[in-house]
């Protein structure tokens, strides 16, 4: 076969991407080549040449075909199929794809692929946005087998060595455990709600806060996305991703089976217009929010005061607010001030202020007042069950006059929740302190230790930060598997910082 390369498409560690032409054939291919100094590390190349072996076995629409394996400038190099397009990735990024139906389309696609690629023992192991290529024609295919585990061969990574892209990473791998079949499931899941939401479920600023976010998935953290999708689909997502992989689908075919249709080969650019119906819309967005108040104990943080409030103005629902102070507004649809993407077919019910003169203008036609947004930074809000950001907003929340409920939503505290009356042209500032009843506990242990607070699990010793908690009594509990669990009972005052060490005895 003889191969003529044209430019250099990526690099990585391992490898270099060229895009090529076969000579034979006329046709373009990708030529992968392994880094020339790697070529003597027999670990690293035993581990290519498996690759190619392992993906040149499958026969798949929806994976990247691999043609040949030969020598390229003295390195191994992997002859595979050149698809013009982009990856899930790079579409990802474009708010307009953040649809149930290109959701949908990527689950069958990719599932179609694995199922090809467990059929003959293959695991891929590092299923993402990133490996998965959306072809101009519409066909999605899997790429990039670097890390895929042959069933009948022995692995090749060290021992205690988490191979893998963090944020997608299945819990069973955190524990040392051997992937399978459905570890690729979860890491689907995980690429399916970025798709749905744009951004990373398991999201950390390290590689650790990934794991830890990971190892505190519970699936009923996914009822927010039924809003994005349908009841049906969040329930495929909640098996798909259960922390308890005997809980999930045993294989892609069960997966299939599930969703309860074949899929279509044809790429269609999602319409906004395909947003559920209003009147779904409301039932599914009026479901999410009873099961966040319920599971976040905020009705029992709900007081019957209204915060006294004033200040200078972002905006909420412009009708059918509650004549009273019990009520809460259901909500119609969601759009972020500060970017999240929520996508509706309706008039957006939170909207920028207008600036400058405009401001009287919409006071006046809309019959609002304008809420200033005081808390921690990082603190989400939410007004009437829409989200409105995460703080400091930069402009006011403008919202119809009458009765609000303002909840926010810190990441390690309870939520506070304000009910607010707004008259008509009135400005106010709501303000939720939470640092007033904000307690700090820094753990170590010796040797580590997994943390946990009033029976939940907050964070794995060595910390890199304290953990934040309500001031008040708690139950510490360092936890290793060698040694008999240490409890502490504690009391903390607002704003103190208590240190707890452990040194766990034979």
């Amino acid at each position: 076969m003889a191969i003529t390369v044209d430019k250099k498409i990526s690099e990585s560690a391992t490898t270099c991407v060229y895009r090529a032409f076969d000579d034979t054939l006329g046709r373009e291919v990708l030529l992968k080549v392994l880094h020339r100094h790697l070529t003597h590390d027999e670990h690293v190349r035993q581990r290519f040449i498996r690759e190619a072996r392992a993906c040149a076995s499958l026969r798949s629409e929806n994976i990247v075909q691999v043609y040949d394996l030969r020598e390229h400038d003295g390195s191994p190099a992997i002859i595979m199929e050149y698809v013009e397009g982009r990856s899930l990735k790079e579409i990802v990024a474009e708010e307009e794809f953040h649809t149930f139906a290109f959701a949908e389309k990527v689950a069958v696609h990719v599932l179609r692929g694995l199922a090809a690629a467990h059929a003959q023992g293959i695991i891929h192991r590092d299923i993402k946005p990133g490996n998965i290529l959306v072809s101009s024609s519409g066909t999605i295919k899997i790429t990039d087998f670097g890390l895929a585990q042959v069933a009948v061969a022995p692995t090749l990574t060290s021992e205690g060595t988490i191979v893998g892209t963090p944020a997608y990473l299945a819990p069973e791998i955190l524990q040392g455990e051997a992937a399978d079949a459905r570890t690729d499931l979860f890491s689907l899941g995980a690429t399916l709600v970025e798709v749905l939401n744009g951004k990373q479920l398991f999201e950390g600023a390290t590689y650790s806060e990934c794991l830890n976010r990971i190892s505190r998935f519970k699936p009923d953290m996914l009822d927010a996305f039924g809003v994005r999708s349908t009841p049906e689909f969040v329930a495929f997502l909640k098996k798909l991703m259960h922390p308890d992989r005997s809980q999930r689908y045993a294989s892609p075919r069960e997966a299939l089976a599930a969703l309860g249709r074949s899929g279509s080969s044809e790429f269609v650019r999602p319409a906004r217009s395909a947003a559920p119906t209003p009147a779904k819309r409301r039932a599914f967005i009026a479901a999410a929010v009873v099961a966040t108040l319920v599971l976040g104990g905020i009705y029992s943080l709900v007081r019957n005061e209204t915060p006294a409030v004033t200040g200078a103005p972002v905006s909420v629902p412009m009708s059918n607010q509650p004549s009273t102070a019990d009520s809460v507004v259901p909500a119609d649809s969601q759009k972020s001030v500060s970017g999240s993407p929520f996508l509706s077919d309706r008039p957006p019910a939170v909207i920028q202020e207008p600036p400058g003169p405009n401001r009287e203008t919409a006071r006046r036609s809309q019959d609002s007042g304008f809420v200033t947004l005081v808390s921690s930074p990082g603190v989400k809000v939410y007004v009437d069950s829409l989200f409105v950001g995460e703080l400091p907003l930069h402009r006011p929340v403008q919202v119809a006059a009458g009765v609000h409920t303002f909840v926010f939503s810190h990441p390690q505290l309870e939520p506070m929740v304000r009910l607010v009356r707004v008259s008509p042209g009135e400005e106010l500032m709501v303000d939720a302190d939470f640092l007033a009843q904000a307690a700090y506990l820094r753990c170590t242990s010796v040797p580590w230790a997994e943390v946990s607070v009033d029976d939940q699990y907050r964070d794995t010793t060595p910390m890199d930060r304290p953990i934040v908690l309500r001031a008040g009594k708690h139950r510490i509990r360092f936890h290793h598997p060698a040694f008999k669990d240490s409890v502490w009972d504690v009391t903390l005052a607002p704003r103190e910082t208590l240190r707890v060490s452990v040194i766990f005895k034979p």
